[in-house]
């Protein structure tokens, strides 16, 4: 194990024993577009391998407020071919991605507390859904890890599927506030000097990835909502299936960085017509905001859950969440629901991209988010765009 994880998880110090890592100077990606040295399609996994752990941040300006966090990471190691792995050392032991204790998904590219890649790597936040969790998109955060990006997702305490499943529950106005608290904390301790992760993250390409309540925390981070201040460290914002018809026009138009918004047709909790084309709409200062649409999907269609949903089957996991599994792919994972993997597809495809052009600002990357650049997926997309 390697000398900075072998402390096995940190809780971050008091904030002024905290001091932000060196300034690294911009290097950006160049490179004829069409040349020998296009970069390979964004929904393809990238040439590193991934690294995986867990952490915990202590937030102590908040009482400490303990955040479990999934860190994925480049990486060296890499996890054996299928027909060698029962030759799997401790060094290339895979990611589990537990849903409860002792309960997950064996990852089958990342490999669990490897030696990080030297960086600096873009860092992104990922904010769950609400009664979610930190590995609901797994398959997302390794892909952009192997893209080298470095992605840190937290629990969001009083509104994970354990909180959930055992009837604990904060107020969606204290979580509104307390979720981009959250995302500020995680990036405070990313970035600390001394931290496992500080040398790699790179202070000045930050980007907060949301899913459904999380895509609410992605816009708001960069723009303040009720407690919780602006965080200017953030670059550009990913938001799925978000839930935004709450934010008034005043509101999406402060909003300042790269916005990409995907939502489904069939999405019955966060409705594509009142929140992610409202929110595209309403992004009037947004610098070249996106909004991609895909026919058929549901809320949960972008995630992880059709491949979580057999752990269902498993008696350790509560009733509750259980349930919470087989209803949830019973509305997404079946005919005529879009496919799944497709969905996925398309989110990994327009977020790598994006993230590459607008945080990275490597324009290789633009024939993948021009219209004609959907041709390639397995499935039709709407796409909207603005300067």
């Amino acid at each position: 194990m390697p000398a900075a994880f072998a402390d096995g998880p940190a809780a971050e110090p008091p904030p002024a024993a905290c001091a932000p890592a060196a300034e690294h100077a911009a290097v950006n990606p160049v490179g004829d577009p069409a040349g020998p040295d296009a970069p390979p399609a964004p929904d393809e996994p990238g040439s590193r391998g991934v690294g995986y752990r867990t952490v915990t941040i202590v937030d102590q300006a908040r009482g400490g407020r303990v955040l479990a966090t999934s860190v994925w990471y480049p990486s060296r190691s890499r996890l054996p071919a299928p027909a060698r792995a029962a030759v799997m050392s401790r060094e290339t032991t895979p990611a589990s991605y537990e849903i409860v204790p002792n309960v997950g998904l064996r990852s089958r590219v990342a490999v669990a507390d490897a030696p990080p890649e030297a960086g600096p790597f873009p860092l992104v936040v990922f904010s769950h859904g609400s009664a979610g969790s930190r590995v609901q998109f797994a398959s997302l955060a390794e892909a952009l890890a192997s893209h080298g990006y470095v992605v840190a997702a937290p629990d969001h305490v009083g509104d994970t599927m354990a909180d959930a499943a055992a009837g604990r529950s904060a107020s969606m106005v204290a979580l509104a506030s307390d979720r981009p608290l959250d995302v500020r904390a995680v990036l405070d301790w990313m970035l600390c000097a001394g931290h496992p992760f500080a040398s790699m993250a790179r202070p000045d390409q930050v980007a907060v990835i949301g899913f459904s309540f999380g895509g609410l925390t992605a816009v708001t981070s960069t723009i303040g909502f009720l407690r919780a201040p602006a965080d200017p460290r953030v670059r550009a914002v990913v938001a799925m299936s978000p839930a935004t018809e709450v934010l008034s026009a005043e509101l999406l138009g402060r909003v300042r960085v790269p916005t990409l918004l995907l939502g489904g047709t069939d999405d019955g909790l966060t409705p594509v017509e009142r929140n992610a084309d409202r929110t595209f709409r309403g992004l009037t200062g947004a610098a070249d905001r996106m909004e991609v649409v895909v026919p058929t999907a549901t809320h949960n269609s972008f995630s992880d859950l059709c491949d979580q949903a057999y752990l269902a089957g498993d008696a350790r996991v509560p009733k509750a969440i259980q349930t919470r599994l087989r209803l949830g792919a019973l509305v997404t994972c079946v005919a005529p629901m879009v496919d799944a993997a497709q969905a996925r597809q398309v989110a990994r495809w327009y977020t790598v991209a994006y993230l590459e052009r607008h945080l990275r600002g490597d324009t290789r990357y633009d024939r993948y988010l021009a219209p004609d650049g959907a041709s390639a997926l397995a499935v039709p997309v709407t796409v909207r765009t603005a300067p």
